[in-house]
């Protein structure tokens, strides 16, 4: 009777072993959110939705390849891009993916904001959606926008753009069924669906838990389930973490840095608007020094003697430093001192309600150094995507970390312009800027894009708008005794994939 019961025991031990050998646990520290709710904080979205939604196209050792498309590619005697759909892709729900699906899927942001920072505006004719103040998509309405049964949607631009495609390498313009989502095309009814590896498992997110099972079980991958946590539960050995490091983890920063943090001004308020007190800010802070404490960030200036480099991912290059303390001291002088003597609010988004970890000490010295020069601020953090009126009111700048991808570096400009949705933190109206950012679209060649695109950001600079201050990599830390690296193919990699991970065997 012994013996039958150590057998029994050893087969459940084995048991429990081989499957938990197909669950893939991860920790994610800074989000007391949903992680999937359109609030949540971006990176923690990314590691939701790349696994559930996917992506129409990937890039794989810097080229442009089809993820859940066919193909896609640019089509010279039309003069528009062709995006073709495999004949048989089923949505999580069991319903095949169109035609329909795919133009609602592209628009559905643009339906949502009505031009409001969607980055589509050089579609032909899209502007119709916001003319006829559309808040429901309607196949067709768009004239650049043409489906040919049985499988190819067509999009002309105004101009081309030679950057246009790398838009669909992100899951916010994947396929997703429109019957899943709610009327404002933000929400879900249940939980997110889509046509991605793995599915949200019906119980959605309980009690600081999102569950994800394998759909796609084409992938050759031995996990089967996600475990996703934002509550950290002490029996369970995870195998990545997301904002802090667990003894014994391997850190990993993306080569390419998809994260910049900086400062963009309250237009709400008198001082957000004076130009004396921003070129202040601009010439006290001196980015290197922010760049020291912090090992997650590196500054966006080089010296003037340092070889130019277009890689950058604030436009696209580098630039040079505005940092000069004589000069902050003479700005400082001319700001009207009733707007001086008095305590700022300075806004900081956070999924939590403390200052996200990797930003701690760089906004600790970012008051400490305002307050030398007898400036003084106080952090406010707020945890919606879209700045409250109430925080706007009383505050003077704005700490964000924004998320944009290499290759689109012109749409990082589109939350400065008249019609984002985002109306605190931005300029006043500024025709000479929305005319900059107009050109910059309607370049015809890379190198012209290049050099508009330059064009904006310097002017950008010059008034003080937005202050770039450090860029970053997605900081993803993994168990090596679980997981050997996160991809193949890790120089491309930006964010979590897990179908891309090489396990240890």
């Amino acid at each position: 009777m012994k013996f039958k019961i150590l057998i029994i025991a050893i087969s459940i031990f084995f048991t429990n072993y081989t499957l938990a050998k197909n669950v893939l646990n991860i920790m994610v520290h800074n989000c007391d959110k949903i992680p999937y709710e359109f609030d949540a904080p971006s990176n923690v979205k990314d590691i939701v939705y790349f696994q559930v939604l996917n992506s129409l196209l990937e890039v794989k050792n810097g080229v442009l390849q089809p993820k859940l498309l066919k193909n896609a590619y640019y089509d010279y005697q039309n003069k528009e891009y062709i995006l073709e759909m495999h004949t048989k892709t089923f949505f999580h729900n069991g319903r095949l993916a169109t035609l329909d699906d795919l133009e609602f899927s592209i628009l559905k942001y643009y339906f949502a904001f009505l031009n409001k920072g969607s980055g589509l505006e050089n579609i032909l004719g899209i502007n119709k959606i916001a003319e006829l103040k559309l808040k429901k998509f309607q196949r067709g309405v768009v004239e650049g926008i043409k489906q040919e049964f049985p499988n190819k949607l067509k999009i002309k631009l105004e101009t081309p753009d030679p950057d246009f495609l790398y838009k669909f390498t992100e899951w916010k313009s994947s396929l997703v069924p429109i019957e899943e989502m709610q009327d404002n095309y933000m929400d879900w009814k249940t939980y997110p669906i889509g046509a991605g590896p793995f599915k949200v498992t019906p119980s959605g997110f309980q009690n600081g838990l999102l569950q994800l099972k394998k759909y796609d079980q084409t992938i050759i991958t031995p996990v089967d389930k996600i475990n996703i946590y934002t509550k950290f539960t002490r029996n369970v050995e995870y195998d990545i973490s997301i904002n802090d490091i667990h003894k014994g983890f391997k850190e990993f920063y993306n080569k390419i840095q998809p994260y910049q943090l900086g400062i963009t001004f309250i237009n709400a308020n008198e001082l957000g608007n004076n130009i004396n007190f921003r070129k202040f800010v601009q010439a006290a802070i001196n980015s290197k020094d922010l760049e020291k404490i912090s090992k997650v960030f590196r500054s966006v200036y080089v010296d003037m003697n340092q070889i130019h480099n277009e890689t950058s991912t604030w436009g696209t290059k580098y630039y040079t430093t505005f940092y000069n303390p004589e000069l902050a001291k003479e700005y400082f002088e001319k700001i009207p001192k009733h707007l001086l003597n008095k305590e700022w609010l300075v806004t900081i988004f956070s999924g939590t309600n403390e200052i996200p970890s990797d930003r701690k000490y760089i906004c600790a010295e970012i008051k400490k150094i305002l307050e030398s020069y007898g400036f003084k601020i106080k952090f406010a953090t707020f945890s919606q995507q879209i700045i409250p009126k109430k925080l706007a009111d009383s505050a003077v700048f704005d700490v964000g970390l924004y998320r944009h991808l290499p290759f689109e570096y012109l749409t990082k400009y589109t939350r400065l312009l008249k019609d984002s949705r985002d109306i605190y933190p931005r300029p006043l109206f500024d025709p000479v800027l929305e005319n900059f950012y107009a050109d910059a679209t309607k370049a015809k060649t890379r190198e012209e894009k290049y050099l508009q695109v330059n064009k904006l950001s310097n002017y950008i600079h010059e008034k003080g708008y937005w202050i770039p201050l450090l860029e970053g990599g997605n900081n993803i830390n993994f168990n090596p005794k679980t997981i050997k690296k996160l991809s193949e193919n890790e120089d491309d990699l930006l964010f979590l994939k897990v179908d891309e991970i090489v396990f240890v065997k």
